[in-house]
């Protein structure tokens, strides 16, 4: 039986490469060279307005499942982004020696008169607070709409119920890429904060685990010789308590782990609450099965809350970052580095909150008129997105090497 409509002829392109995105739409001449494949595509035609949905005899499955966003904690509020855009930050100030304690209040004999008689001390001096202000400027926007259809889809659903279940599989694929769209920009900004520490090459800020433990235990393993028996339980053990005592180290005010602005003492401390980490799950994994799982008492081997990251950059090179960061130099102005950053061995990140994140601003969504000839409506959604990166918060980059 024929359920093709009249205009679907020239629509139908190789529905299963289009739906995989491998290859190039190509014509299709008849409806009998259409193959079921995961009993995804049935040998039944598709619709002229949707090339990738069959018209239905029987029962339709939906494929209606809701993604999120793994890297959604680096989003950020319209409010708290609002207060981020311009930034001050005070610069730390020396404290100034007892004017009770000096001449001309205390006696000095290396003076012309060591008593001071006559003279006074200012107390109105003026002493300005010194702030230094960072602007954050830029965003994308983001535009999306699809067609809503009056009644051209009734030859293709068997139920009105049908019809309303597709729908809403569209409004969830919808927010799908809305999710994907977001998570995109959200791995872009970490890599990005990533290769900035390294270009930067401030030691402090990027700590190689595997160097230090071999200096400390006087060993000299690799990467790959870490992992044998008997060498990677002590390595984990000795991570973890590194880790913890960066985390602790940010605690105190200083201007350790940050970009330093030549001339602006900024001292910054971030307390356990504002710290996040990062963390290359699939090492984490190892862990977890080669480590944790054989100790009696694996709750003394603890990290503070982290998020595992499936991939940096690429889920085709899940440990590698390959990108030209730009970030702010130590002249207070923005910087692109002379060449990428490649490296394939970094297993976390640790920063404050306020380094890195992003919003969603302005967002809406808005319906056209029907269209009385078309039969249709269109749904719009725009929204911009708007980041911040701050390389004098406290980062530091983790790797095994």
């Amino acid at each position: 039986m024929d359920m093709i409509l009249s205009q679907a002829s020239t629509l139908l392109n190789g529905v299963v490469s289009q739906m995989t995105g491998q290859t190039n739409p190509a014509a299709i001449n008849n409806v009998d060279q259409f193959v079921s494949v995961a009993d995804s595509v049935l040998k039944t035609g598709l619709d002229p307005v949707i090339n990738a949905i069959s018209q239905v005899w029987r029962r339709t499955i939906f494929a209606d499942r809701a993604y999120d966003n793994p890297l959604s904690s680096l989003r950020m509020s319209e409010s708290r982004w609002g207060n981020a855009t311009r930034k001050l930050s005070p610069i730390a100030d020396d404290m100034e020696d007892d004017a009770g304690l000096k001449y001309p209040v205390a006696y000095d004999a290396t003076q012309s008169d060591p008593y001071g008689d006559g003279q006074s001390v200012d107390m109105y001096a003026i002493n300005k607070q010194k702030a230094f202000q960072t602007n954050f400027y830029g965003s994308s926007v983001y535009q999306q709409h699809y067609t809503i259809f009056k009644d051209q889809f009734d030859v293709a659903f068997s139920s009105p119920e049908e019809f309303v279940r597709f729908n809403s599989m569209c409004l969830t694929e919808r927010n799908n890429d809305r999710a994907s769209f977001e998570e995109a920009k959200a791995r872009l900004l970490q890599a990005n904060m990533i290769a900035s520490v390294i270009d930067e090459n401030k030691a402090e800020r990027v700590i190689n685990l595997l160097t230090e433990y071999n200096t400390l235990t006087g060993q000299s393993l690799t990467a790959t010789s870490v992992m044998q028996a008997g060498n990677f339980e002590a390595f984990t053990r000795w991570m973890y308590s590194r880790i913890r005592t960066l985390i602790g180290l940010m605690r105190s005010r200083s201007n350790m782990f940050q970009t330093v602005v030549t001339g602006k003492n900024i001292l910054r401390h971030t307390n356990p609450e504002n710290v996040r980490v990062a963390l290359y799950a699939p090492f984490m994994e190892m862990i977890k099965t080669m480590v944790m799982s054989g100790l009696y008492h694996n709750d003394l081997m603890q990290l503070p809350t982290y998020e595992s990251v499936d991939f940096w950059q690429s889920i085709k090179s899940p440990q590698a970052i390959n990108i030209v960061p730009t970030y702010m130099g130590t002249n207070g102005q923005p910087k692109t580095a002379a060449a990428a950053v490649a490296d394939n061995t970094v297993i976390g990140v640790i920063h404050d909150r306020d380094a890195l994140g992003y919003a969603m601003l302005n967002a809406e969504s808005s319906v056209t008129p029907y269209n009385s000839r078309g039969r249709y409506w269109n749904d719009f959604y725009n929204a911009r997105c708007s980041t911040l990166f701050d390389n004098s918060e406290k980062i530091i980059v983790l790797k095994l090497a």
